[in-house]
């Protein structure tokens, strides 16, 4: 599926990526968005198990799918963009999309250039930037 996969697996992106998600702290991803739901909170997580089990699995479709219900239901949610991102980035190689998820994460971030998703969105926009030159 990914032309690369010894490269990803060598160099760590891919463990990298699995990684992340799996210790990114839902709670604070979640209370740091304007309230929603419990219903909403509840659906989040499930989709999120989700994503990290096709993110386990290598099945990064479906793994976007999750993403992209995720996004559904709290559109401003920087993680599920953040994921996006890295996922169109190392695993689909469309750096097109991986941009627009980094750029979304950077605004919806705003003036709070210490939140940690948006340091890794610039950190991985500028790596795009400087391989594109």
């Amino acid at each position: 599926m990914i032309k690369n996969l010894n490269f990803f697996l060598t160099s760590g992106s891919l463990s990298f990526i699995v990684f992340l998600y799996m210790h990114v702290n839902v709670e604070t991803a979640l209370d740091s968005r304007p309230l929603g739901t419990q219903s909403e909170h509840s659906i989040i997580r499930v989709y999120r198990r989700h994503a990290a089990r096709a993110i386990s699995e290598e099945r990064w479709e479906v793994a976007e799918i999750f993403f992209d219900r995720i996004l559904d239901v709290s559109p401003d949610l920087t993680e599920a963009w953040l994921m996006k991102g890295l996922l169109r980035q190392y695993c689909r190689e469309d750096d097109h999309a991986a941009i627009h998820c980094y750029q979304k994460v950077i605004k919806l971030c705003g003036e709070d250039v210490a939140h940690p998703h948006a340091r890794r969105a610039r950190a991985s926009l500028g790596r795009l930037m400087t391989v594109w030159g």
